[in-house]
């Protein structure tokens, strides 16, 4: 379940990190909070790939893996 649900939030991170990453760049900022995101994002989505015990998770498996963690979270 954890291996799970941090894949899930990191593929949710990753998506805020550009977005933060184009609003900086947009606002001739540095892109602190980008970086801080991507990092995470790219760490939690190692994380629980390196640690699936199959070898890793296939992308045909995320969408049935995001219907079963929000299934346990609510019930």
């Amino acid at each position: 379940m954890l291996r799970d649900l941090m894949l899930l939030a990191g593929l949710a991170f990753l998506p805020l990190a550009f977005v933060a990453f184009v609003a900086a760049w947009a606002d001739r900022r540095r892109p602190v909070p980008g970086l801080i995101l991507l990092i995470l994002g790219a760490g939690m989505v190692g994380w629980a790939h390196f640690n699936h015990p199959a070898g890793g998770y296939d992308w045909a498996d995320v969408p049935d893996l995001a219907l079963s963690v929000l299934a346990r979270l609510l019930y």
